[in-house]
Parts: structure tokens; C-alpha cells; sequence
């Protein structure tokens, strides 16, 4: 019996030699200061961290979960603080509307600025100048390329991570095929099929807007990493293009149904929701004594209901005062005029909100990770998109028959109360996102399985080299054939050539042939 004992206890020890072998240091930055950016990265950094591997991360919303043990973060929560943030997003709205390329190029400044002072943190620096830290592998939300820096400084390789699908920019760095017709940029307020003046702008922003948008935010943040990592980091674009792996937040259901280099994983699918958990008790009663069902209004972390203009605020309560549904409405601010069926919260558990079986429309500023929410519970939605990928979101929500648009500059009480009726008072919409809903968890594993199965594959063979696309290693040209083109149209010019030659020269011997006289007539 002792002896078993022993060799069980042995046995034990072995196997966890075996796994502490297999553990990696983990390094994970996240410099958008976005709630709903950062939701998407939580999963993952708690599902390796628990799977033994030791996880520090760099973010703006850490988890703060005492039992994860492995799990160590450098809390830049402080600049949530800024107060400039509020009025940037305003900007950002405004300008959106008036000119596209520059409130796109203010979006990446403003972000590459953020990610300058965050590099400035002392934790941070400390870190980036510690030579004793080691890192096995770096995971960076590869919207900006600046944090790729530390996979140079770490010397290990690194794997992109988006909260959001890929724009055409995002999927040309990593080598992966791109349309600006099939598949157009979600900054673009575009759905499945473009009409020809839509693809025109579509060609135009990929081929001649975006390259230049890329190169003027290339050399911004080429400065930025010298300053921070010093002068013998490679350029970015090496940076960007030699990651191992690339997760992207879609899935084919929802998101385009576009080909994928074996770099690219999709990791969508609403895997960053989370477990059911009960309501706060008032909200609770109130939510189950609405037996007419309620309405669900939130337009998420960053486009908060009280940036909308006071008319607008009174039209909305009008309307819903109208109406004989509960609204619940996220509102950072009091209102005094509001109707006894709207009840005002400055922040609501979301995901438990859609959950409740008394839900009947779900309002939203088309932000992914609401919709993600809203399609696995079932819940039919309004877009009212604002800025960024949300009018790229809203037009897809529309086209597949998911819920309704509207335009909160030209919102007029008539459409807003009429589009509301018509949402929840026809079936169509409730049963085609129970229909894409169930179509899209139809899959071998989660979308966090995935990311984290692709994670430990990079960490087991030290990178993915052999998993690059051969587009990154042929010149633009090439991929686009223009050279094979050159060559065949050369081809069937000198071809045809000397077949005109070829005519010629026998149209010419013949000629001489019937005006030559024959030396018997001239004799005679």
C-alpha cells in the first residue's frame, strides 16, 4: 500500500514537472481605453492564466480577480480619468459626418498620442527596462502597431488581437485576400452588395485614401516606438506583417463570408459573454412586473445617451411616454420630465438585461460586442449608429434582417415611435436571429477555445512561420498578375505582329507574282 502510494505521489510529481514545462510568460497589451475593446481580451488572459501559464498584462480594465494567481496586471485605469476623452468623442461624431479622412486620421492620432503616454507610465517603463523580464510570447490588440515593439524587445513572437473584424489595411498586413467590392472596409457604412457608386468609393478609399492615411500614422508611430524601445527597432511594418497570428473578432454567419489565410482565426460568436448571473433585486421586480415587456436603450461605453441634444432627449421620452412597454434607458444623468414607464440607470449588468424573457427591442448604437449580445439572446434590435464600425455593424444588422436603422441627425418622432412598433410587433426579426443565432453556435468549440488552442500552438513551435501567407513575400504587382498580364498582352502583340507581317510580306509576293509578265509573252 505504501509503495502504491508512493508511485501515485510520484506520478502526480511527474505531472506537474510536465505542466510547469509546458507554462509560458505571456506578456498582453491593451491600450484602447474602451471598455468595449477590453471585453473581448478578458476571456483569453483568465482561460491561460488558469491553464497554468503566467499572463501580465498591460490595460485600462484589468480584472482585479484575486484567484487568478498567474495573472498580473498594470492597471492604466487612471487615464479613464481624462476629461479631454469626452470631448474628443464628440468631435470625433461631428467630424465624422463632415469629412471622413480626417476624423479617421484624428481617431489614430488621438490613439497613437494615448499610446505614447501610456509607454510613459513608470510600471510600464519599468518593464520595457528590465533586463532580467522574459517573455515567451506577446498578444497585442493590433489596432496600433506600436505595442508590437515589445515582441523586438522580448525577442519572442507575437499574435494580433482584434475586439472587431479586420479592416482591408489589418488583413493586407498579414498577407490575407482582400476585395474592395466583396468585402469592403468596415469604416465604410456598407453592407453585403455595393451599388457601382459604392464600390467606386469603396476602390478609392482602399487604393488611394487608406495607403495614405497608413503612411502619415506609420511615420507617427515609428516615433513614438524609437522614443520608447530606442533607435535600433525595426520599422513597424516589419513589426506588423511578421505576427504569427492574427484572432479576429467575426464569424462567417454574421461577418462577411471572405477567404482566410491560415494565419487569420475568427474568434467571434459572442465569446466574451459571460455566465448568467441575477439581476439586482429592484431591477429584477421591475423587469418581471413589466408583463407588456420592456425596452432596452443603451448607445454603450463610449457614445453615452447624454451626448444627444436636448430635443432629441425630449422627442425620445415623448415617444417613449407613448408607448405601453417599461423602458429601461442607460443615462449617465438625472431627467426630470421623464414618464413614469422610463426608468433611468447609469450603468446596467447588459448582458443579464437581454437575457430576460420580457425584453421585447433592444436599441443600440451598433457597437459589436451589444449586438454580439443582443443576436445570442434572442433580442431584435434598432441601430443608431454614431462613429466608427457601427454604421459598417447597423447596415449588416439591416441586411440580414436582424432589426432596423435610423438616423439620429434627421430622427423625427413619427419615424422613431413607428420604427419601434414595427420591430417588436413583427415575428420576422425575433425568429431570424434565433435562426442565425443557433447557425452561428454551431461549432466545434468557443470562440475563447479557439484563441486559446491557436495561443499554446504558437507558444509549442516558438512562432508560426510556416503558416505566413506567400502574399507577404511577392510584390504588389505580382498579386495583382500585372506582370503576367504585361507579359501576355507583349505576347499577343508580337504575335499578332508577325502575323500581320506575315500577311503582308505574302500579300506583297503576290502582287509581284500577277504584274510580273512572263517571258513567252515578251518574246512574242
Amino acid at each position: 500500500m505504501h509503495s502504491q502510494t508512493c508511485k501515485m505521489f510520484a506520478f502526480l510529481k511527474l505531472c506537474l514537472v510536465i505542466s510547469g514545462a509546458n507554462a509560458a510568460n505571456i506578456l498582453g497589451v491593451v491600450l484602447t481605453p474602451s471598455y468595449s475593446h477590453q471585453i473581448v481580451f478578458k476571456p483569453l488572459w483568465r482561460e491561460l492564466s488558469l491553464r497554468g501559464h503566467q499572463v501580465t498584462t498591460i490595460t485600462t480594465h484589468p480584472i482585479k480577480d484575486p484567484k487568478l494567481v498567474n495573472l498580473t496586471e498594470i492597471d492604466l485605469s487612471f487615464f479613464l480619468r481624462d476629461s479631454d476623452s469626452e470631448q474628443f468623442i464628440k468631435k470625433h461624431i461631428e467630424v465624422s459626418h463632415t469629412n471622413f479622412v480626417d476624423a479617421l486620421r484624428d481617431l489614430y492620432n488621438t490613439m497613437s498620442r494615448a499610446a505614447d503616454h501610456m509607454l510613459d507610465y513608470g510600471p510600464v517603463k519599468e518593464l520595457i527596462n528590465d533586463q532580467n523580464a522574459h517573455f515567451d510570447l506577446l498578444i497585442v490588440e493590433y489596432l496600433l502597431h506600436i505595442p508590437l515593439a515589445f515582441a523586438h524587445r522580448f525577442n519572442c513572437p507575437s499574435i494580433g488581437m482584434l475586439s472587431v473584424d479586420g479592416t482591408n489595411s489589418i488583413y493586407k498586413k498579414v498577407g490575407n485576400p482582400t476585395h474592395s467590392s466583396l468585402y469592403p472596409d468596415s469604416f465604410l457604412p456598407y453592407g453585403n452588395k455595393l451599388s457601382l457608386s459604392e464600390r467606386v468609393i469603396s476602390f478609392v478609399y482602399n487604393f488611394v485614401l487608406e495607403p495614405y492615411i497608413e503612411n502619415e500614422l506609420t511615420e507617427i508611430q515609428q516615433k513614438i516606438v524609437t522614443k520608447h524601445f530606442g533607435g535600433d527597432c525595426p520599422p513597424i511594418q516589419d513589426l506588423a506583417s511578421n505576427i504569427s497570428m492574427l484572432f479576429v473578432d467575426s464569424d462567417p454567419i454574421f461577418h462577411h463570408n471572405r477567404p482566410l489565410v491560415p494565419a487569420v482565426v475568427q474568434i467571434g460568436g459572442g465569446s466574451h459573454r459571460s455566465s448568467p448571473k441575477p439581476l439586482p433585486k429592484d431591477l429584477q421586480l421591475v423587469l418581471d412586473k413589466a408583463t407588456n415587456g420592456f425596452i432596452y436603450f443603451s448607445l454603450g461605453s463610449n457614445m453615452r445617451s447624454e451626448f444627444l441634444p436636448a430635443n432629441t432627449v425630449d422627442m425620445i421620452l415623448e415617444v417613449f411616454g407613448e408607448l405601453p412597454y417599461t423602458v429601461l434607458w442607460k443615462f449617465g444623468e438625472e431627467i426630470s420630465n421623464k414618464p413614469s414607464n422610463v426608468i433611468i440607470s447609469k450603468w446596467l449588468p447588459q448582458q443579464d438585461v437581454l437575457r430576460h424573457p420580457n425584453i421585447k427591442l433592444f436599441i443600440t448604437q451598433g457597437g459589436l460586442q451589444s449586438m454580439d449580445e443582443a443576436i445570442y439572446s434572442y433580442v431584435p434590435m434598432i441601430g443608431i449608429p454614431f462613429f466608427g464600425d457601427q454604421s459598417y455593424n447597423v447596415k449588416k444588422l439591416v441586411n440580414k434582417g436582424l432589426g432596423l436603422e435610423l438616423n439620429y441627425r434627421t430622427l423625427e418622432r413619427k419615424q422613431f415611435k413607428e420604427t419601434i412598433l414595427e420591430v417588436i410587433n413583427n415575428p420576422s426579426y425575433r425568429n431570424t436571429i434565433k435562426k442565425l443565432a443557433e447557425l452561428a453556435q454551431d461549432q466545434p468549440m468557443s470562440g475563447t477555445e479557439k484563441a486559446v488552442w491557436w495561443t499554446e500552438y504558437v507558444l509549442r513551435h516558438k512562432g508560426a512561420k510556416h503558416l505566413r501567407s506567400p502574399l507577404l513575400d511577392i510584390p504588389w504587382y505580382q498579386y495583382l498578375l500585372i506582370d503576367v498580364i504585361g507579359v501576355l498582352l507583349l505576347s499577343l502583340s508580337v504575335t499578332l505582329f508577325l502575323i500581320m507581317f506575315a500577311i503582308r510580306t505574302l500579300v506583297r509576293l503576290a502582287k509581284r507574282k500577277l504584274f510580273v509578265i512572263p517571258e513567252e509573252k515578251k518574246s512574242s
